[in-house]
């Protein structure tokens, strides 16, 4: 479709993926570490800009979706999920839920059974992260068993692998037949990107053996890019969360020191910087963080005569 086609570089360039970042598995520190909360929130930064370009790309040529083109691609439904991907990174969603919902419209688009997602760990292993099929669920994980399937091969390799025909494909003599057994007689898999490196994989399977047709392969590959922002994005944010809830800590503990000065100041007469020394040294002596001795202090869990 060459309408689809005028747009698929502007889109892709709104998504942002290939910015420089740090470590492959940058973006899925999110999923590896437990240091955010499930629910995400855009900032009106970054995410506000991104989410706007990215409206303004998709709503550029309302003609866009009118077009019709080869079977397989439901124009309208792309950008539908387009549009939704533009207001999510902007709101407040949960991380699995995306990638599930994601799965959903991928099949409904590209006219597929099922779509799963599958990240690369800090050890550069691949472990199944999403899909909204059971079925796809075993198969995803059967890749790693096996240590073959066209995830693995579009991982490594970082290019597209399109098996159109599992039962003619002899680059997996093991995972094809147990795939048709299962009821998917083809995938598709698209490496997910990050700075020109390749963090997972999004793969489509089909119940019937069949060619991706250019609009299919172009569109496949936009969707894992929005699996890759959608990733990235909640990267950044669990990073400022993390940053504000240390800052937080800092700030309280600088306040329940500052009352503890005080208090000992008062009792004791001293001036405010000598009270401080005397707590920082029995911190000191006692091997203990002076936010400790502190909370202590106005807890009546230390007397004065131990401090002094």
């Amino acid at each position: 479709m060459p309408v689809l086609r005028s747009h698929m570089t502007g889109i892709r360039g709104c998504l942002g993926v290939g910015r420089r970042t740090t470590r492959r598995t940058v973006a899925i520190g999110v999923l590896e570490r437990g240091e955010a909360p499930a629910t995400v929130r855009g900032t009106r930064s970054v995410e506000n800009r991104r989410g706007r370009r990215m409206a303004q790309a998709v709503g550029s040529d309302r003609t866009a979706p009118e077009q019709h083109g080869p079977r397989g691609v439901d124009h309208r439904g792309f950008w539908r999920v387009l549009e939704r991907f533009a207001g999510t990174l902007v709101d407040r969603y949960e991380l699995d839920d995306v990638l599930e919902q994601l799965g959903v419209d991928i099949a409904e688009v590209l006219d597929v059974a099922g779509a799963g997602v599958m990240l690369a760990d800090e050890g550069g292993s691949l472990r199944f992260c999403s899909t909204n099929n059971d079925v796809l669920r075993k198969l995803e994980s059967l890749q790693i068993e096996l240590d073959e399937g066209p995830c693995l091969l579009a991982y490594r390799s970082g290019e597209i692998v399109l098996a159109a025909d599992l039962s003619e494909d002899p680059r997996f003599p093991a995972f094809g037949p147990r795939a048709i057994e299962a009821g998917m007689a083809a995938v598709y898999s698209f490496p997910m990107r990050l700075d020109q490196q390749v963090i997972g994989a999004l793969n489509l399977y089909s119940e019937t053996p069949v060619e991706f047709s250019p609009d299919q392969i172009e569109v496949g590959g936009v969707f894992a890019d929005v699996g890759t922002m959608y990733l990235l994005n909640a990267r950044d944010i669990a990073q400022r969360d993390l940053l504000t809830r240390q800052l937080q800590h800092a700030l309280d503990s600088r306040v329940l020191i500052e009352q503890a000065k005080g208090y000992v100041a008062a009792l004791t007469g001293l001036d405010p910087a000598d009270a401080f020394e005397l707590i920082r040294r029995y911190s000191r002596s006692h091997q203990v963080r002076v936010r400790v001795v502190a909370r202590a202090i106005l807890h009546g869990d230390l007397a004065m005569a131990e401090l002094s």
